[in-house]
């Protein structure tokens, strides 16, 4: 069974010196926490609605619009942000990159 958070050749010192980051492999399983709560509070006023059906039609509709809107807008600006979080730790550790070829072609 593969590993969601790969923890091999981590250390304490890089724990407690924050030498490897550990937040891009956490955020994917936060992600996807995050997105069952939204398809399940999505779900809720698609049901829901239908127990005010009897009462107003005009808000079971309104409320099963609601509910659909915040499963796909959910997901989708979940994942965008989500994503922008990534693209920050990618960033860092292309720096990383960049900054260590820098040292080693100065050594040299």
């Amino acid at each position: 069974m593969k590993k969601i958070v790969d923890t091999s050749g981590l250390s304490f010192k890089d724990f407690f010196f924050f030498d490897k980051m550990f937040t891009p492999k956490i955020i994917t399983v936060i992600y996807w926490i995050s997105l069952v709560f939204i398809v399940f509070s999505g779900l809720v006023l698609i049901f829901s609605s239908f127990l005010i059906m009897r009462y107003s039609f005009g808000s079971a509709l309104l409320g099963i619009l609601s509910g659909f809107v915040t499963i796909i807008g959910g997901s989708i600006f979940t994942r965008i942000g989500y994503e922008l979080i990534c693209v920050l730790f990618s960033i860092n550790r292309n720096i990383e990159k960049l900054a260590l070829d820098k040292s080693t072609e100065d050594n040299q």
